[in-house]
């Protein structure tokens, strides 16, 4: 069968036929775009928290420290007890929403993205009240959980070098303040859990490795914020056209031209 392939003239019959590689594939993504409609509307919703180092009452001097801190506030953000805590907070404010019913169904539907301001809590859901909702009470929940957080990092600042990489020690201000400040430093966890009291250790944990010296608002609310979904819509025009494009490819290479009588 290999013998009977010709590449010269496999190509020549694409050239030739270019015309039909395109209109099939412009067919195809109008297909793509009709079967689009028959999907349920997706709605998404975001709010906007801020959580940053206060550099007024912190010395972080290196962008390593920095990073491993953000990366524990991304992991509180995401953890389960915090989308938990927002399912049954939405549940709690009531109305007609449909929630997610587990925390994987919940997960599946969020986006975090950091900004240079923030964190963007981003939920999708069938409607727009649905989307809103969610995020904002994700956000609430979010926020009750940093300051648990903080709370506890206060408390076991002096210990949290012994579980997570970026720790803090409160030290003595400068000469002329009387105000103290948090120095916060990165370095592989030090010593074992097991010499730590397990009153410490409960503080420790429950700290959840965010830095004592952090400051966290509520930057945007989710209100107005909900608009329509268009990438599932794009997904299907632009997968119509490219299984269009292939099997107008493979017609056009492949029907030989009738034999001249």
């Amino acid at each position: 069968m290999l013998s009977d392939f010709d590449l010269l003239e496999t190509y020549h019959r694409l050239l030739a036929r270019w015309l039909w590689v395109f209109g099939i594939a412009m067919a195809a993504g109008v297909l793509g775009l009709l079967l689009s409609f028959s999907q349920p509307m997706v709605y998404q919703g975001s709010a906007i928290i801020g959580v940053d180092i206060d550099r007024s009452r912190a010395d972080v001097p290196d962008d390593i420290t920095v990073r491993q801190a953000y990366d524990r506030v991304r992991a509180l953000l995401l953890a389960d007890d915090t989308l938990q805590r927002a399912l049954s907070g939405a549940a709690a404010a009531g109305g007609e929403l449909a929630l997610p019913p587990s925390i994987a169904a919940f997960r599946d539907r969020i986006r975090l993205s950091e900004r240079p301001d923030g964190w963007e809590l981003i939920v999708l859901g069938g409607s727009a009240a649905d989307a809103e909702s969610l995020a904002s009470a994700w956000a609430d929940a979010s926020l009750v959980q940093i300051a648990a957080a903080l709370l506890h990092a206060v408390r076991a600042a002096e210990w949290q070098n012994i579980l997570y990489e970026a720790s803090c020690r409160l030290q003595p201000g400068e000469p002329d303040s009387t105000s103290a400040i948090w120095v916060c430093h990165s370095a592989p966890p030090q010593g074992s859990a097991d010499g730590i009291p397990s009153s410490i250790l409960s503080e420790v944990e429950a700290s959840r490795g965010i830095l004592p010296a952090f400051t966290y608002s509520l930057l945007q609310g989710p209100e107005g914020s909900a608009r329509t979904v268009l990438w599932n819509q794009g997904s299907f025009v632009l997968g119509g056209a490219l299984l269009g494009m292939v099997a107008g490819g493979l017609l056009a290479a492949f029907l030989k031209r009738p034999m001249p009588s």
